[in-house]
């Protein structure tokens, strides 16, 4: 059965900006559009008139359904290379991080307990001068590198927060190396060590 007026996914995204239909499921309880339209969220009539048509609409419930599904998975992934805003968003979700702080020229280790589920390398660099930033993980005989362009650092702290999540045990055959690059001019900055134990 088609729905003869279906919901664009551009206005069930709207709808989602502000959390309408909060379950992700058509036919779940509540929703919560917040009090403004910033961020592409609907009006409240707009909003509510959509959600009457999704519970109604077995089509386009199932549209609803499929969506939440992605965006939750993509809220979920954890980038290589993180904010300190998203670690404290991770941490007061509930996630178990711990954050070791690595400085320039220091070997220095770091334990994935059973108990965490994150693992935070603080690399310390001066950034004082610096607008973007590239970040390199390199395996130790350098045949493997992974490139991480403009992610996320903090100037003033000093610092380029890369996360570390258990499936990563296994990608290298030793412990690689984190470049962090400036990239207008293109320069290495630093070269940092994690010495991983796994358990």
């Amino acid at each position: 059965m088609k729905c003869s007026r279906p919901v664009s996914h551009e206005a069930l995204v709207a709808l989602m900006a502000g959390e309408g239909l909060a379950s992700g499921q058509a036919g779940g309880k509540g929703s919560a559009h917040g009090g403004g339209q910033g961020g592409g969220e609907l009006d409240e009539a707009t909003a509510a008139s959509l959600e009457a048509h999704l519970f109604e609409c077995d089509p386009c419930a199932e549209d609803w359904t499929k969506l939440a599904s992605v965006v939750r998975g993509l809220r979920e992934t954890i980038p290589m290379v993180i904010s300190r805003a998203h670690r404290e968003r991770m941490v007061k979700s509930g996630k178990r991080v711990l954050v070791t702080e690595v400085p320039v020229g220091v070997d220095t280790p770091a334990r994935f307990a059973p108990e965490l589920d994150l693992l935070v390398f603080a690399l310390k660099v001066d950034l004082a001068d610096v607008d973007r930033v590239r970040v390199d993980i390199v395996s130790p005989d350098g045949s493997k590198r992974f490139i991480e362009e403009d992610v996320p650092f903090d100037r003033a702290r000093g610092e380029v927060l890369v996360a570390c999540q258990r499936h990563f045990e296994g990608m290298f055959e030793s412990d690689p190396t984190f470049e962090v690059h400036a990239m207008d001019p293109p320069r290495r900055l630093a070269s940092f060590r994690v010495l991983h134990a796994w358990r």
